[in-house]
């Protein structure tokens, strides 16, 4: 991480001796989004008072059940997620953005860097695992975390609510059934006119899979990776069709296989299903810009 010199004079510049009752988006608004990413790595650990005034982090072992990575490397990948979602949102709507929802937030990882731009009490993240809830209070005093169930309704969630709505290798897992039924769920939530952005699994993603499977994958956190669509050439042709592909894995507790596995979701399903309910606004299918596809539709105004 480089100009942590310039960052420090920003820091003292915004921040000063501490929050003094100030909410991060009074405080760190003004800074650069570079700036913001130095707060949750370098400057994390090197000044006092961002660990005092910034959400803090769970241990690394936990960072890793939860997302695969840890540290600054879990950072720099949240990072580069919020700020894709912000350049979407920009791109497409010229409303102010105030009200944000993150479906399966995890332990907490990406909704913190929304601290800039949102006001606390129009920060929500839901998810139906109560470590990740327990997770997110005990570190983020700055967002609303609340506890759903595995299938909707999530009647603690306001109505008609919500600029934004976005969701992170959650729709990379979900049953058709499950996807369905959240997608309804969140038109409910979102304001006319707000905007869903979700991920998934991209096509190379089944021959991903069929890679691990050659090689003999034998460590933890990929058997189940390797077990998924095992008919390489039919899920292919499937996706190719716009079929939407599942195979039920589960994940131990709540993530039941019933519901929550490995999904692939290509583009011609989402205009065929997704319109139903949204205006579809786009595909992401490049790995420069996201490691999954990213899935963009608004609730009609």
């Amino acid at each position: 991480m480089t100009g942590a010199t310039p960052h420090r004079e920003t820091l003292d510049q915004l921040l000063g001796s501490g929050m003094n009752g100030r909410s991060p988006r009074e405080v760190f608004g003004p800074g650069s989004d570079q700036f913001w990413l130095w707060c949750f790595t370098e400057g994390y650990r090197a000044d006092e008072r961002l660990r005092a005034a910034v959400p803090s982090f769970p241990a690394e072992e936990i960072q890793r059940l939860f997302a695969g990575t840890a540290g600054d490397d879990s950072m720099i990948d949240a990072f580069s997620f919020y700020h894709l979602v912000r350049s979407l949102v920009r791109q497409h709507t010229t409303r102010p953005l105030e009200s944000v929802l993150e479906f399966g937030c995890g332990w907490g990882r990406i909704i913190r860097f929304f601290l800039k731009d949102i006001a606390p009490d129009q920060l929500w993240g839901i998810d139906c695992m109560p470590r990740a809830i327990e997770l997110c209070t005990s570190t983020n005093p700055y967002a609303r975390f609340e506890l759903v169930d595995p299938f909707p309704p999530a009647p603690v969630v306001p109505a008609n609510a919500f600029d934004l709505i976005y969701s992170y290798s959650v729709f990379s897992h979900l049953s058709e059934d499950a996807h369905l039924q959240w997608l309804r769920e969140f038109k409910r939530m979102l304001k006319p006119g707000g905007i869903l952005i979700a991920t998934t699994r991209p096509r190379d993603f089944i021959m991903h899979c069929a890679a691990l499977r050659a090689a003999d994958e034998q460590r933890d956190f990929a058997q189940g990776t390797a077990l998924a669509f095992r008919d390489t050439e039919d899920a292919l042709a499937r996706f190719d069709r716009g079929e939407y592909l599942y195979e039920g894995m589960g994940a131990g507790g709540v993530l039941d296989a019933s519901f929550f596995g490995e999904t692939c979701i290509p583009m011609g399903y989402v205009i065929k299903h997704w319109t139903q309910l949204f205006e579809f606004i786009g595909y992401v299918d490049d790995r420069q810009m996201c490691v999954q596809n990213v899935i963009m539709v608004r609730k009609p105004a």
